[in-house]
């Protein structure tokens, strides 16, 4: 009888290791994704670090259990990572658990560097005309 006991104690303990195992959120996000701000405006409209931009055809916004999130129901400035697409439309979204948020933003460490310099210095020189050509004014 005793040998019972444990024999389901065990397969309990075993059981509900396994749905604590699936709750944690193992997740990767992309190295280039930008951290920012995100609120929803209406519609397919969002305020981005306080600017508004359009969410783009099949974008996407997982919350911090990794679960989609509609527009509507983001928090008011929600902490996230972002990427783009090509027409500056808001194309994925993650927001930031507090350990995720505590990690330092590898995407902006690298435009920091760009805010200590000049501007001449960042933008690359316009090529010179080939020889016999003259630059137009």
């Amino acid at each position: 009888m005793l040998i019972r006991v444990f024999a389901t104690l065990a397969v309990g303990l075993a059981l509900a290791g396994a749905v604590v195992a699936q709750t944690a959120v193992l997740r990767t996000l992309p190295d280039d994704a930008k951290r920012g701000t995100l609120s929803h405006v209406r519609e397919n409209l969002v305020n981005l670090d306080g600017r508004q931009i359009r969410l783009a055809p099949g974008a996407q916004i997982r919350g911090a259990n990794n679960l989609i999130v509609v527009p509507t129901a983001l928090p008011k400035d929600s902490l996230v990572k972002y990427q783009l697409n090509g027409s500056g439309e808001l194309f994925r979204a993650w927001v930031l658990t507090s350990e995720e948020a505590a990690k330092p933003d590898k995407a902006s460490s690298s435009d920091s560097l760009e805010k200590g310099r000049p501007f001449s210095e960042i933008v690359s020189p316009q090529a010179s005309p080939p020889p016999g050509q003259q630059s137009k004014p």
